[in-house]
């Protein structure tokens, strides 16, 4: 049995061997074939090494391909950034609404707005100043074909009135408030729209101060990533 065994493991050095050398002959054959052609014909050689060219571009523009994709959505998406940080520093300057911000995250760009700039507290109505201030970035969202998504959050404090029995209800009742009008006052496609609410439980800062909890209520307005 030993001995079978061992004339096994010499066979399969053996086919290794062979594999080896096959590989060898044709890689040399290869390098032959190349300098016969580029001695005897210039064109065709150049012909050839064009298309072993094209070969290896193709693959590695695949391999590369995605990233240059990205990059590409990336600069897109800080351009849109740098229209909607204009047009809403226009509105600070004259209105003096300092409670808006812009950013980008996983999502895809973020307008983040505290709820005293768009609504009276413990209300869903829009304030003057939100409608300015969708009627100032709405052309830009319009532009896109990105699906935007508006978020209602709130902080802690439970609420219980006649129009809300929780922060749910307030959260998205904002939230559909503020898509609402892009569908109404702006003509954004619905299609393009969603709203969600969150109420306290997506929170951005801790909920144990007032200022914390001023931070956590708020609306975003999501311009999502292509995909």
């Amino acid at each position: 049995m030993v001995r079978k065994n061992r004339q096994e493991d010499h066979e399969n050095v053996e086919r290794w061997l062979i594999t080896y050398a096959d590989l060898i002959t044709l890689l040399l054959a290869f390098f032959v074939m190349m300098y016969a052609i580029s001695k005897q014909d210039a064109e065709k050689y150049r012909s050839v090494s064009k298309h072993l060219k094209a070969i290896f571009l193709s693959h590695s523009s695949t391999v590369e391909g995605g990233g240059v994709r990205a990059q590409e959505r990336m600069d897109e998406n800080e351009i849109l950034r740098g229209e909607i940080e204009k047009g809403i520093e226009e509105l600070k300057a004259s209105k003096g609404l300092n409670q808006i911000s812009v950013f980008i995250d996983e999502r895809g760009i973020v307008i983040r707005i505290l709820d005293r700039a768009f609504f009276d507290e413990g209300r869903a109505e829009l304030k003057e100043n939100a409608k300015r201030t969708i009627d100032k970035i709405a052309p830009i969202i319009k532009r896109v074909p990105n699906h935007v998504r508006v978020e209602g959050h709130t902080d802690n404090v439970p609420i219980c009135n006649a129009e809300f029995k929780s922060n749910w209800e307030l959260s998205v009742r904002r939230a559909t408030e503020v898509v609402r009008y892009f569908i109404e006052k702006a003509q954004i496609p619905p299609q393009r729209l969603s709203a969600s609410g969150y109420a306290e439980f997506r929170p951005v800062a801790p909920n144990d101060t007032p200022e914390g909890r001023a931070l956590n209520r708020r609306i975003e307005i999501i311009i999502l990533k292509s995909n």
